[in-house]
């Protein structure tokens, strides 16, 4: 919440989070819902054909599973929804939360990847800027490059625990498991788990079939932010807006508060603040962010809850927050000897 909470304050003379004419077109949030549907379907979708190679699970039920993960990493702070999925596939399934964490985290990777990708790939087909914008536009640049390559970093490591995932046990029980021995096997079998689930990477068509999928859900991303940034009076090219939502992709990366609560709205604001003015943004700019995180964030929440119902999976247990999920049933009293036994 205090994070939150500092994003709204430092945001609140810059945007109108409840806009005085929030009012669109009625073709408008139509349009856009259309284009969440496929933004939903393939952000979930794409995941089964990284679990595929972990166990045999249907389709049905990493949709699903990814469905209600997606709805927790929006509600939940400091990204900590990123648990969600490994721990109810875990439930539904043959493969391991640790396993399934080493997709997850393959996942946020190519992500994170793909969004700088586009961002600097858009950069030439922008217009030319001055002032304010040209700034905001070479310091957005800088702060691309610092993500692309800690992003490229990490991908280094996750390469290298799939390559030798023992390895990646012996030493994590090495160093933390001498800082806190008590939690020494746990930790080691979490990194275990975690590089096995990295090594179990999909064949070439399976990862075809996942970066596809992942090009797909980033495509409708950026034809819906191009049509909800047009029907809000905003004149962007489908470039431009393509630009702002990979600055929203990047932003998100960051942990941040319950409901993406001001990071969301600071990512969008640092992406028009490269083609617009303070004035511009504080007007039409705000309608804009307003309905773009009040209909992904209801949308994500909505299939979330119907994927969690589905599931017919208790969050409150899968997540020990349950009392069922801290307490041992009694043990069977001892049976009482048998008289007969007794007497010899």
């Amino acid at each position: 919440m205090v994070i939150g909470a500092g994003f709204v304050f430092a945001l609140v003379r810059r945007i109108q989070f409840i806009p005085d004419d929030p009012w669109l077109a009625p073709w408008v949030l139509p349009v856009y819902l259309l284009t969440l549907v496929g933004y939903f379907v393939f952000r979930a979708g794409r995941w089964h054909y990284l679990v595929e190679p972990l166990a045999e699970v249907p389709l049905e039920t990493t949709l699903t599973v990814s469905m209600a993960g997606t709805m927790w990493i929006m509600v939940l702070p400091l990204r900590l929804g990123e648990f969600a999925r490994p721990i109810f596939l875990a439930e539904k399934s043959e493969v391991t939360m640790s396993q399934a964490l080493g997709t997850v985290a393959i996942e946020r990777i190519v992500d994170g990847l793909v969004v700088c990708g586009l961002f600097f790939a858009c950069l030439p087909l922008l217009p030319e800027v001055s002032g304010e914008q040209a700034k905001a536009v070479a310091e957005l640049r800088a702060a691309g490059l610092v993500a692309t390559g800690a992003l490229a970093a990490v991908l280094v490591v996750l390469i290298a625990m799939a390559l030798a995932p023992g390895s990646v046990g012996r030493l994590v029980s090495a160093t933390l498991g001498r800082v806190v021995p008590p939690m020494a096997d746990k930790l080691e079998g979490l990194a275990r788990g975690l590089a096995e689930g990295l090594a179990a990477l999909p064949s070439f068509g399976a990862l075809f079939k996942f970066l596809a999928g992942t090009l797909a859900y980033w495509a409708f991303n950026a034809l819906g932010t191009w049509l909800l940034a047009r029907g809000c009076g905003l004149d962007l090219s489908l470039a431009e807006a393509s630009a702002v939502m990979a600055v929203l992709g990047i932003s998100l990366l960051l942990p941040g508060g319950p409901g993406q609560l001001g990071i969301f709205h600071t990512g969008l604001l640092l992406g028009l603040s490269m083609f617009a003015t303070e004035a511009i943004i504080l007007d039409r700019g705000s309608v804009f962010i307003f309905w773009m995180f009040v209909t992904q964030l209801s949308m994500g929440v909505l299939l979330g809850i119907l994927a969690q119902r589905r599931l017919d999976l208790d969050w409150r247990r899968a997540f020990g927050l349950s009392a069922e999920a801290d307490t041992e049933p009694d043990p069977a009293p001892d049976p009482a000897p048998d008289p007969a036994s007794i007497d010899g």
